[in-house]
């Protein structure tokens, strides 16, 4: 049974309003609406359906062994880790996002006094937001699926304000994608270290186009 405490630390850490800046990012999203790739709720659901995977075999298993490195206090496989998924962005749009998420991250716990000496510097996103989890805490588990969730209300949220996409079909697709990240979450500790890595061409494409898209409402 998830305790108050723990519940208290995945609603805080999972929020919309944890000042990192996760709203202000489309992933690509923004520029396949534009290109006319998705245009309504059933093309959403079969792109968010797709860029899961990529969830599914980079971020959550690199968040999983963040955590397990932190914990143990192996600070180089917790660099090692955040190098590899750094690198594994495929586009200067894509990195800058992870990068800018994971120093408001880091800032917003030093403010705290959590001791960040363990982070790599630069750190990626998955390392600060494993440390963080640790600190109000949350098991590695719980603290992918939260990661997960976030990600799905922020690309709701791009979505909502560049589709015609009301609010009940926003809520539809979180319904029925919820599912679909536990199914993420599980196939992620299935994978064996060389087994990491997704690429996904559509969504590459879109984040570059992204990058010198005339008018935009999210960060590039």
């Amino acid at each position: 049974m998830i305790t108050d405490s723990e519940l208290l630390g995945l609603l805080h850490l999972a929020s919309p309003s944890l000042p990192i800046g996760g709203f202000a990012w489309s992933a690509g999203l923004e520029s396949a609406i534009e290109l006319g790739w998705v245009t309504h709720e059933a093309e959403l659901n079969d792109w968010l359906t797709v860029t899961l995977q990529g969830l599914a075999h980079l971020d959550l298993p690199v968040l999983l062994r963040a955590y397990h490195g932190l914990e143990r206090g192996q600070h180089e496989a917790v660099a090692y880790w955040s190098d590899f998924i750094r690198a594994s962005r495929e586009t200067r749009e894509l990195l800058f996002e992870d990068e800018q998420q994971a120093l408001a991250l880091v800032r917003l716990l030093k403010g705290q006094g959590v001791e960040v000496a363990m982070l790599p510097e630069p750190p990626a996103l998955m390392c600060a937001w494993a440390l963080a989890a640790r600190q109000w805490g949350l098991n590695a588990r719980t603290a992918a699926l939260g990661f997960a969730w976030s990600w799905l209300e922020n690309q709701l949220a791009v979505a909502s304000k560049t589709l015609p996409l009301g609010q009940t079909a926003a809520q539809r697709l979180l319904l029925a994608l919820k599912p679909a990240l536990s199914e993420a979450l599980a196939l992620a500790e299935s994978l064996d270290d060389n087994q990491l890595g997704l690429g996904l061409p559509g969504q590459v494409q879109a984040s570059a186009l992204h990058e010198t898209q005339y008018s935009r409402l999210f960060r590039s």
